[in-house]
């Protein structure tokens, strides 16, 4: 042994022992290590595997993406405005005064077509006064028998003795102006009725002319005229025939004739 208690032989198994265990722990060490490389490189490789095709499946999907990405943005566009389209709609119809304005506007346009319409037509209309007017002033201005005189036969009747005959009165030529009148007197036998008296007068109503009196001449029995009768317009106008029978006995006949 040596100074600390431990004898060469001792030391020697000892240290043997330590070396022993050295070698034994590096031999494992040496053995242990080729598989645990192989092993390493084996979970290596297949890592590397799987990162290459994940790699490869994520860019396989980003390239399907990418090809529907188009459509889609098309397709979400058409959506979002026919949902603005909608709702812009919905809050047009739902806002009470917006849509009273539009019936408001659409009454007031129908009316105007309804004004247009009839303004067009009473445009194209000739107004009824104008139309009475011109029909007054073509009866007025024609002659009412034309080309001849105005003859007619007034019967009478005095209620004396020999009161009743009929008094025929020519006016010739029965126009505006100057015109000749002959008056004939005839009993109820057909013969000339010599009268006392027989008085003439014009009257125009509608011009409030008149009544105008006209002396005619006698001529002979039964038989009188009048030259220079004058009727200043045209119209209806009104012949008043007095006739007398006897000193208390007379009557008027009258009619109407066209004068033009």
């Amino acid at each position: 042994m040596s100074g600390d208690g431990v004898t060469g032989p001792e030391w020697i198994i000892c240290s043997g022992g330590v070396q022993g265990i050295r070698k034994v722990g590096q031999v494992d060490v040496s053995r242990e290590t080729p598989a645990g490389t192989a092993a390493s490189g084996a979970a290596a490789s297949g890592a590397g595997a799987s990162r290459a095709a994940a790699s490869r499946a994520a860019a396989s999907g980003a390239g399907a993406d990418a090809e529907a990405d188009p459509r889609r943005a098309a397709q979400l566009a058409r959506q979002r405005a026919a949902r603005d389209k909608a709702r812009e709609k919905q809050v047009r119809d739902a806002d009470p005064g917006r849509a009273g304005l539009r019936r408001s506007v659409l009454a007031e346009a129908g009316v105007a077509v309804v004004l247009l319409a009839v303004t067009t037509v009473l445009t194209s209309t000739e107004p009824g006064r104008a139309a009475e007017q011109e029909t007054g002033r073509s009866s007025s201005a024609g002659p009412a028998v034309p080309n001849r005189a105005v003859k007619i036969t007034l019967p009478f009747d005095t209620g004396g003795q020999n009161g009743k005959g009929s008094v025929r009165l020519e006016l010739d030529p029965g126009r505006v102006g100057a015109n000749t009148l002959h008056l004939w007197a005839d009993g109820a036998d057909g013969k000339p009725l010599d009268l006392p008296e027989i008085k003439i007068s014009f009257t125009l109503e509608a011009k409030e002319i008149g009544p105008l009196p006209v002396a005619p001449d006698r001529d002979a029995p039964g038989h009188w005229s009048a030259t220079g009768v004058q009727l200043p317009l045209a119209g209806d106008w009104r012949i008043d025939v007095t006739v007398r029978t006897s000193d208390i006995d007379q009557t008027t006949v009258q009619k109407n004739v066209k004068i033009g």
